[in-house]
């Protein structure tokens, strides 16, 4: 099978209607040499319907039709992963899209790397772009991302890997364990070694849509398909990559924007919090103060208390003591017949 310059793989399951334009988007990358890997996990028959004319279409469309595997169907990627024709290995979900020159600027990234991605984000429903800011060439934000709590800035979409680079890694796409992300799993295991180099693309080349968060996940089929139609016509025309570049800008500032108001907010709120520190450390120093007064009085009664006993216990060993004791005896008696 003759190799090509990129393989870019797409996990899918049911998403039938936004499918073809994810696929689509792909085709039309301005590095023709590749290939779309479609990667079933017991795809429904709906989805089944829309793949067939698809890889019928293009010869550079394939369909790797597993069976439903256990959770994301995570252990087909890894077999999808051997039977690309490419080292290098692109990463696509089902209802996202990739404006022409991402492959293009992962592959110049790829020469130095082995583990890259396009400026990360995300749109809302309402047309608005959320960033997720990282740079994988920063190693501080490679370290961000192993750290607790769980958290993570790299999406499966717009990232690519040399196929080389994972077989050396030798930890393959494996059923995610509970309480972890299918990515953010895989990530991490490049992320550890020392041999790791990252890269992220200075501009936004791959177009998410996140089911969840959004209020997406109550749409039907069609609300999603006319969504990404929208979009799609965007990433077709000759000045899409400009008009996301500004998007991208215009969120960042605005990003920024906050960001300083949010950090003035927080440094107010230090001062104040300085203040009150100093009021209550001042207390509590008068505190300490009183205290100690306290504990001296308080050892001063006990001095003179041990000095009294001492006195009492002298006068009660004394000769005169044990002579009058007949006579306090009898005063204790006519006391009490005084008291009957």
């Amino acid at each position: 099978m003759n190799q090509v310059r990129a393989s870019v793989l797409i996990p899918t399951y049911d998403h039938a209607s936004t499918l073809p334009l994810t696929v689509e988007s792909v085709l039309r990358q301005s590095v023709a040499d590749l290939e779309a890997l479609i990667v079933g996990d017991g795809v429904t028959p709906e989805a089944r319907a829309a793949i067939e004319p698809l890889v019928e279409s293009d010869p550079r469309i394939r369909f790797l039709d597993f069976p439903k595997g256990p959770h994301h169907g995570e252990i087909h990627r890894h077999q999808a992963v051997l039977e690309a024709r490419s080292d290098a290995i692109f990463y696509l979900c089902d209802d996202d899209l990739l404006l022409p020159e991402h492959v293009a600027d992962l592959l110049a990234l790829l020469e130095e790397a082995n583990f890259v991605q396009s400026r990360n984000g995300f749109f809302t429903p309402d047309g608005r772009v959320g960033m997720y800011p990282t740079d994988l060439g920063d190693p501080g934000c490679v370290a961000w991302a192993l750290g607790e709590p769980r958290r993570n800035m790299t999406s499966i979409t717009g990232t690519a890997h040399s196929r080389r680079y994972y077989l050396e890694v030798g930890d393959h796409w494996e059923t995610t364990p509970e309480g972890e992300w299918p990515d953010h799993y895989q990530w991490k295991k490049y992320f550890r070694r020392a041999d790791f180099r990252g890269a992220t693309s200075s501009r936004m080349t791959a177009l998410q849509f996140p089911t969840s968060g959004d209020g997406r996940d109550a749409w039907t089929p069609e609300e999603r398909q006319a969504e990404l139609e929208r979009w799609a016509a965007l990433v077709a025309a000759p000045d899409g990559q400009e008009r996301i570049d500004a998007m991208v800008d215009r969120s960042t500032q605005i990003e920024l924007a906050h960001t300083y108001r949010d950090l003035g907010f927080a440094l107010d709120k230090q001062a104040e919090l300085r203040v009150e520190i100093a009021d209550l450390e001042e207390r509590l120093e008068a505190a300490e103060t009183r205290l100690e007064r306290v504990e001296a009085a308080l050892q001063r009664r006990k001095r003179q208390v041990a000095r009294l006993r001492g006195k009492v216990a002298t006068m009660q060993r004394s000769h005169s003591w044990r002579v009058t004791a007949p006579l306090r005896a009898a005063r204790a008696r006519v006391a009490r017949d005084r008291s009957q």
